[in-house]
């Protein structure tokens, strides 16, 4: 038999800790919850107490060592590589998402799907072979790509990908050069990337390059 996974669960905000600890209980075979914490001094404290197998965490926690949401994720990879970390936040910005999975985050999830998507997460990450089919991260990613960026934005970044200038798109959409580098730059800013190879390595780490 398959010994339980252990986890560290991450808010300062109780409420979240006790729905974890809700929805997690009915698992404790898979996912036994180990400890939990409030702040990110604790998380660390704590992964340095346990062998944890996973940390399901908040981005934003106070904290007089670690305030930093990113800088903490790298410390965890550093310091635990074989870690496995979901983070959930409220915060909804894909360039933040981009860097978190870049760093090696496993998943990361809104609070307000937690209900739905955190069982399914773990399964689908820590027991592949038993999981319902879920949708992956690069589907998610790709569905709140399409909703994030307007019907025109879209079709700017797929005729990039395919190699075309902002002169070929201005030719063959019949709009002006102003307006496709505008679309352009617009899309960039709200994925949250600063440069063209950025905005290749996002698509394809979502799927969208094809």
């Amino acid at each position: 038999m398959l010994k339980p996974k252990k986890v560290l669960i991450a808010d300062d905000h109780p409420i979240y800790l006790m729905g974890m600890r809700a929805l997690l209980a009915p698992l404790s075979a898979q996912y036994l919850i180990i400890d939990e914490a409030m702040t990110t001094d604790e998380v660390v404290a704590k992964l340095e107490q346990h062998a944890i197998d996973i940390l399901i965490t908040d981005l934003s926690m106070p904290g007089e060592r670690y305030n930093d949401g990113l800088a903490l994720i790298q410390l965890l990879k550093r310091r635990w590589p074989d870690l496995l970390i979901i983070v959930v936040s409220m915060i909804n910005n894909p360039g933040i998402q981009h860097s978190l999975l870049r760093l090696g985050v496993h998943a990361v999830l809104n609070k307000a799907s937690l209900s739905t998507r955190l069982l399914q997460t773990l399964q689908a990450l820590t027991w592949p072979a038993i999981s319902p089919k879920t949708n992956t991260l690069q589907e998610e990613a790709a569905a709140q790509l399409e909703v994030k960026l307007t019907p025109k934005e879209n079709e700017v970044l797929r005729l990039l990908l395919r190699g075309m200038t902002v002169n070929d798109i201005s030719t063959r959409l019949s709009r002006t050069k102003q307006t496709v580098s505008a679309q352009k730059k617009s899309a960039m800013r709200k994925l949250g990337v600063t440069s063209e190879y950025e905005l290749y390595q996002y698509l394809q780490q979502i799927g969208l390059t094809s």
